[in-house]
Parts: C-alpha cells; sequence; structure tokens
C-alpha cells in the first residue's frame, strides 16, 4: 500500500483489525523484517508496517533525515490512516524513532517496544564512521551498507543461508540517498537519556544475547532509564531479533500485550 505523508510517498502494510501496533525497522532494513510479526498479531491486532523514507520501497528525502523527522512521518502516516494510540515498535533506528516520537507524540502512544537498541547519542568516532561510510555509499552505492551490515544482523552461531539470503533482500531496496540520509542523521541525532524519564507509557525492552552491533549493556540501560520499563533477552539470537528468532519474540510480546 502506498501513502503521500510530507510530499514523500511511503510504502506500508496493514492487515488486521483490533488495537494497533506500529512496527518501525531499523538500518539499513526495510518493512519485511516484521512479516513474521505480521503474520502472527494480525488476527487480534490492526498490524502496520512502513517502510522508512529513503529506505525499502519508500521515496526519498533528500540530505539528512532527522530521527524526528522520521517520528514526523510516522504521526503523519498515523494520521492519514486514522489510527492512534498505538503500541509502537521500533528496532535500532527505528527505536531511535521511537524515542523521537515518544518525545514529540506521546499521546500517541499506548505502549512502547525497544527492540535492540539505545537511548545514547553516538560518540565522536561512531558519529565520523557514519559520515565516512555515507560518503562511501555515495560514490560506491548502498551496496557499501549491504555487505557490512548483513553479516552482523543474525547470530553468529547461526548457519540458516535461507535467512541470511532474507536478510539481504530485506535491505537492497533501499536507495543510496536513503541510506545517506538515514546514516547522516543516525551521526546527528541527540541523546535521549536526559528525557527517558519522562516517558509514561507500558515499556518493553527487548535484546537478543548474541547481538554483535548493540551489547546488552545498552538495553539494561535503556530500561533502567525509563520508568517501570520491562527487559527480556532472548538467548542465542543476534541483532535482528525479531526475525531471526520470532517465536519467542512473538511470545514475549504477545504476553506483555495481554
Amino acid at each position: 500500500m502506498r501513502a503521500r505523508v510530507n510530499g514523500i510517498e511511503v510504502a506500508y502494510t496493514d492487515e488486521g483489525k483490533g488495537s494497533p501496533l506500529l512496527f518501525v525497522h531499523g538500518f539499513p532494513l526495510s518493512r519485511g523484517t516484521w512479516e513474521k510479526q505480521v503474520m502472527a498479531f494480525r488476527p487480534d491486532h490492526r498490524v502496520i508496517a512502513p517502510d522508512l523514507p529513503g529506505l525499502g520501497e519508500s521515496g526519498v528525502r533528500a540530505g539528512s533525515v532527522s530521527m524526528s523527522q522520521y517520528a514526523d512521518d510516522l504521526f503523519a502516516l498515523m494520521q492519514h490512516l486514522n489510527v492512534g494510540p498505538v503500541t509502537l515498535v521500533g528496532h535500532s533506528m527505528g527505536g531511535y524513532v521511537a524515542l523521537a516520537f515518544a518525545k514529540a507524540y506521546p499521546e500517541m502512544l499506548k505502549g512502547l517496544v525497544l527492540v535492540g537498541t539505545k537511548g545514547g547519542a553516538d560518540t565522536p568516532e561512531v558519529a565520523a564512521a557514519r559520515r565516512a561510510t555515507a560518503e562511501k555509499v555515495r560514490t560506491e552505492g548502498s551496496s557499501v551498507v549491504v555487505n557490512a551490515m548483513a553479516p552482523k544482523m543474525l547470530s553468529p552461531s547461526n548457519t540458516d543461508a535461507a535467512m541470511s539470503a532474507s536478510v539481504r533482500d530485506f535491505m537492497t531496496p533501499s536507495k543510496p540517498e536513503g541510506a545517506i540520509g538515514a546514516l547522516l542523521g543516525m551521526a546527528d541525532r541527540p541523546d535521549a537519556g536526559a528525557w527517558l524519564g519522562w516517558i509514561k507509557v507500558r515499556t518493553l525492552v527487548i535484546t537478543g544475547t548474541d547481538d554483535v552491533i548493540m551489547p546488552i549493556s545498552e538495553s539494561e540501560a535503556l530500561a533502567k532509564a525509563i520508568p517501570a520499563a520491562e527487559l527480556k533477552l532472548i538467548p542465542k539470537a543476534g541483532h535482528l531479533v525479531a526475525f531471526e528468532c520470532s517465536e519467542a519474540f512473538n511470545g514475549i510480546l504477545k504476553a506483555w500485550l495481554g
């Protein structure tokens, strides 16, 4: 499905009826990463999963794209779909976007699920590396980030070739300009630590124990900073935990929603 929001055509999935769940993917991924959640939750929920602008099948916004801009785009999509408040589930960069959304639109949230993400800003070294990668994408294309990120998405012990191929499939539709905008936006994002304590909705933090991109310590710090947040660890799961270990992930999320 397609909708034009804030001047950008956004591709999205919208299935099922009931209490709405809004799933936001990470970088440099697309909404396909949530396909197992769409199938599992659509019998009892309205499940919405967009491609963030510049990634997946959505249109591109020029230049650096802040996490707040992505959050504004989510809000505009919700208005277009006449939905809200929602339980917002954000993975990795989608978690940065979810936190920006929680700050800007707290009245539109029923719950918050943060997956393999963190509240802190990039260190100067990490920010510089993102900007350097953005320049490489500008000259060499999106394959730069696909080749760098795809091998890190699953647990190092995972030998499922078909699953690895699917991870690459989730990344390849993203446009070079979209990857550049996201990288620059992540490099410039502010530290959310000063206002995490303002979050009042029920919050769940989930991470995989084999995540080589986002250390468990980041999820622990995030859960500690948000009032009454719950932390759940999924064994033998990598960064893309909801796809790699969907049965465990869906079971945790269903129990928490219930």
